[in-house]
């Protein structure tokens, strides 16, 4: 068991965006083209990355279930300088998250693949450790959110470096 920081915070802040506790709705005018809503059906977060994967991140291959309440479907890995994260948000995506812009300090629009998305600081965690990775997949999302311990925190460039860096791992094992 590690020691809550809060890091941890910042992680749960992220996955309770994911579980959808905020309410916010998308804004009006979005893409036109209605994209698949069981595109992550089959997608399992536990299985996205093989054990030596995961190993090369830095963290346990064990990963254990992210508990539902809190942003599941999804896994948490743990490693000696951070934690991370893969959540999958059926129902929650592009447009989900264009009305979610103001829950963050940083909402960075990009490419992972063949995958749009963001990389994210939830509000009030600039500085603090975490960002998470987002990609839109059909009508939904799946996020690698990473958290470094207090005793070790990079930059925010560097943490939404490292969440981008797994979420371009993840990614090939999404759907088109």
């Amino acid at each position: 068991m590690h020691k809550a920081t809060f890091g941890s915070a910042v992680f749960a802040a992220t996955a309770l965006l994911i579980a959808g506790c905020s309410g916010g709705q998308g804004a009006p005018g979005q893409p036109t083209e209605a994209p698949d809503s069981n595109a992550l059906k089959a997608f399992d977060p536990c299985t996205a990355l093989s054990a030596d994967q995961v190993q090369s991140f830095g963290a346990s291959p064990q990963g254990a279930p992210i508990d539902p309440d809190l942003g599941g479907p999804g896994c948490d890995y743990e490693g000696p300088e951070f934690q991370f994260g893969v959540m999958k948000g059926e129902g929650q995506g592009e447009q989900y998250w264009q009305g979610q812009r103001g829950q963050f300090d940083q909402f960075t629009p990009n490419q992972v693949g063949s995958h749009s998305g963001f990389t994210g600081i939830a509000a009030g965690g600039k500085g603090l450790g975490g960002c998470s990775q987002t990609l839109y997949v059909g009508s939904g999302s799946v996020t690698v959110d990473v958290t470094y311990r207090s005793d070790n925190m990079p930059t925010d460039q560097e943490t939404c470096a490292k969440a981008t860096e797994i979420a371009q791992a993840v990614s090939a094992k999404l759907p088109k």
